[in-house]
């Protein structure tokens, strides 16, 4: 009897920290679906601020200053960040195989994010010059440069290069860890598996409302 109760005993103990290790394997993948969610939309989030600030002061002769926001020099950062929100929204319901491209296109937008930034930034001039114009009623970018005497940048331009970057990196993580981020039908399968292999677990099952019986 005595035997008997060691091994029952065993047999619970071995249970608990089969137990206590899944919930920590859990538990560490559910900070990263948290880490790459949240880096996502936070990220998303600064493209858009980016947007709305001051990239350039650019000055003109006669002494005419020219404003330039980042919706001015690189309107489509508006649309990609809005993806991104979209996208993260996305990742949060869907299945394995969805996360997986999801993330991937999630780095793809943060690479015309990156694009974007980079084009603006090696020609600022030409990024601006629709604004130019409107302020001089004077067209065509050889004249529009010509008019330029001082310009002067800000980080918000950087800033959003930046972000793009590491939209890219967490992209990428999210879509090497899809696989193992928790869902509702892998934690019911796990404990049926342990219903079904430990009559113990089936009184704690159904006082869970659990039916062992089920498969």
């Amino acid at each position: 009897a005595s035997g008997g109760s060691e091994q029952g005993g065993s047999t619970v103990e071995g249970r608990c920290c089969c137990e206590c290790d899944d919930e920590v394997e859990l538990m560490n993948w559910r900070r990263s679906r948290a880490i790459a969610l949240g880096g996502l939309f936070l990220l998303a989030a600064l493209v858009m601020l980016t947007w709305t600030q001051r990239w350039f002061m650019i000055t003109l002769q006669d002494e005419v200053t020219v404003e330039v926001l980042g919706s001015d020099a690189a309107g489509s950062l508006a649309a990609l960040a809005l993806s991104i929100f979209a996208l993260v929204a996305a990742l949060s319901i869907a299945s394995v195989l969805v996360r997986r491209v999801l993330g991937v296109v999630a780095a793809a937008v943060g690479a015309g994010i990156v694009a974007v930034s980079q084009s603006t930034l090696s020609d600022p001039v030409r990024a601006s010059s629709e604004l130019i114009t409107q302020s001089t009623g004077i067209g065509g970018i050889d004249s529009v440069r010509g008019l330029v005497v001082t310009l002067e940048g800000t980080p918000w331009s950087y800033t959003a290069l930046i972000a793009g970057a590491l939209v890219v990196v967490f992209g990428g993580f999210a879509s090497v860890s899809a696989h193992r981020w928790p869902t509702a039908t892998k934690k019911y399968e796990r404990s049926a598996v342990v219903v079904a292999d430990d009559p113990a677990s089936q009184w704690d099952a159904q006082s869970r409302g659990i039916d062992p019986t089920e498969r």
